[in-house]
């Protein structure tokens, strides 16, 4: 996913996190919808010693829960909005609370002004920068 700019659009980073460290990451177009990224997501990752992967409504499909549940682990993803059953079953809703940890990565990510606002056009210097960020955050620099 990282190659040329993109003049204009918007930029999505996808991550997966696990305790203290990043499992997986990569770039998409803003308007690209998060399920059709997981299959690369899920194959750059290292997901061994996790057993359950919390993620949000913009990942609920059979695209994403298939991989999840073939690796043996449990996906915590809330049902879209017109699903027949919206919503986390109640025995999920506790283990959902804790994906509060990667709002606060994206909200440590966003004090980097040169992150925030996109000041990089093109998508390996604007992935580039986001790796130190990241070892910044996880204090593996400085």
């Amino acid at each position: 996913m990282i190659g040329r700019g993109r003049k204009g659009l918007s930029t999505k980073i996808h991550v997966g996190l696990s305790g203290n460290y990043l499992a997986s990451a990569c770039l998409s177009e803003g308007q690209r919808a998060d399920i059709k990224l997981f299959p690369t997501l899920w194959s750059s990752g290292t997901w061994e010693g996790m057993q359950y992967i919390i993620a949000d409504k913009g990942y609920d499909g059979l695209l994403v829960k298939q991989p999840i549940c073939e690796a043996g682990k449990r996906p915590i993803i809330p049902r879209r909005q017109g699903a027949l059953y919206p919503g986390l079953r109640p025995v999920d809703q506790h283990l959902y609370r804790s994906r509060v940890a990667i709002e606060h990565f994206f909200a440590r990510l966003k004090e980097n002004k040169r992150l925030a606002l996109r000041f990089d056009k093109l998508d390996i210097t604007f992935f580039s920068f986001f790796a130190l960020a990241s070892l910044k955050i996880f204090q593996l620099l400085c």
